[in-house]
């Protein structure tokens, strides 16, 4: 569970990171097509950067299962390919005497800071190598031309680079444990609110889903998937109340809860609908297979004597089988089964056919 908090927690990141470097790339590919300066390669980059994001966006978006280690070791090198031969390219015809780094290169020093701490705070702590070596293919070159050009260094951009890819990457040092606190607390509330989200989908008395766990069930259920419902009710409930109070009437619920995860084991979960009324959703079963699933519950349940209260039975309704987006609809065709099955005496189980048309006023 943890693992898969942690891979949608990155792969959100990633998404956010790659849509980010998209446009801020698209910004400076307009600025500087707009506004161009003498060296061509400012304007050639970013747009290819924009391009190339805009591709693996659009990839991103409709292949979202896609391998999330491919994605981010390219936005890292990506970023390597798109910063490092730029950088290196300005050092070397600066060294060269062609022209002073400080006026040539480009003001991309904050964007790439920013690029690095985003990485920092929002990827695993496993992919930091990438980061420090994306900072260190671009500062190294940087420190170490203008450590040896002093007649630039001492400028006012000579001491922002200096100060950006120097004493301030120190920064990035107390990012790191940061880093670790941050995804440790994120971590912690996507725990916190996973669980809370279970335990609000779950019936506090029996442990199996209520009705908005099960509504988050049917959820994840495939876009072919088709089901079959069963309503059980247990019978005469009320006496039990009244004849042994209503902890025992509890305990018996409880019990019926237990049996019902033991009866069937193909694909299915179960709910408790409402006080003594319990649901069963079968996935994809075969339609000839239902009224004997429905009989096998009810004989089950009715079988074996109860703690304190002895035998009880109970009745089954049992709906058609239907794509799992008419939910609703099911559990009115096993209503107006279960009505019938109570109706003609209960302890049996009735499947839904079109001639159980009239609702049947619910017995005792």
């Amino acid at each position: 569970m943890k693992h898969d908090d942690e891979t949608k927690i990155t792969v959100s990141a990633v998404y956010r990171l790659l849509i980010a470097s998209f446009f801020t790339s698209a910004a400076f590919a307009i600025f500087f097509n707009v506004y161009p300066s003498a060296h061509i390669i400012d304007s050639i980059i970013p747009s290819l950067d924009a391009l190339m994001l805009f591709i693996v966006l659009i990839y991103y978006r409709y292949n979202p299962h896609t391998d999330i280690n491919k994605i981010i070791i390219f936005y890292v090198v990506f970023f390597i390919l798109t910063f490092s031969p730029s950088t290196i390219y300005y050092v070397v015809m600066s060294w060269r005497s062609e022209w002073r780094f400080i006026d040539v290169y480009p003001p991309i020093s904050g964007l790439i800071m920013a690029v690095i701490i985003l990485g920092i705070i929002m990827l695993p702590k496993q992919y930091k190598r990438y980061i420090m070596l994306m900072w260190a293919s671009i500062a190294i070159p940087i420190i170490c031309y203008l450590l040896s050009h002093p007649e630039e260094l001492q400028t006012p951009r000579g001491y922002e680079l200096i100060g950006t890819f120097g004493p301030a990457s120190l920064l990035l040092y107390l990012v790191f444990p940061y880093q670790k606190s941050i995804r440790r607390h994120i971590n912690k509330v996507t725990g916190d609110l996973r669980r809370y989200e279970q335990e609000a989908g779950r019936d506090y008395l029996t442990d199996i889903y209520n009705r908005r766990g099960l509504s988050f069930w049917l959820e994840q259920l495939k876009q072919d998937d088709k089901i079959g419902v069963l309503l059980i009710d247990v019978d005469h409930f009320k006496q039990i109340n009244d004849r042994y109070g209503h902890s025992i009437g509890d305990r018996v619920l409880v019990e019926i809860a237990s049996r019902l995860r033991t009866i069937y084991f193909e694909k299915h979960t179960i709910a408790r609908w409402g006080g003594e009324e319990f649901a069963v959703i079968l996935l994809n079963p075969k339609a000839n297979t239902l009224p004997f699933i429905g009989s096998m519950f009810q004989h089950t349940l009715g079988t074996l004597p109860y703690k304190s209260v002895g035998k009880v039975t109970a009745s089954v309704g049992i709906s058609t089988i239907e794509h799992h987006d008419d939910f609703l609809k099911l559990i009115e065709q096993a209503d107006k089964a279960l009505y019938t099955a109570k109706n003609n005496g209960r302890n049996q189980s009735i499947m839904y056919s079109d001639k159980l048309t009239q609702p049947y006023p619910k017995a005792s």
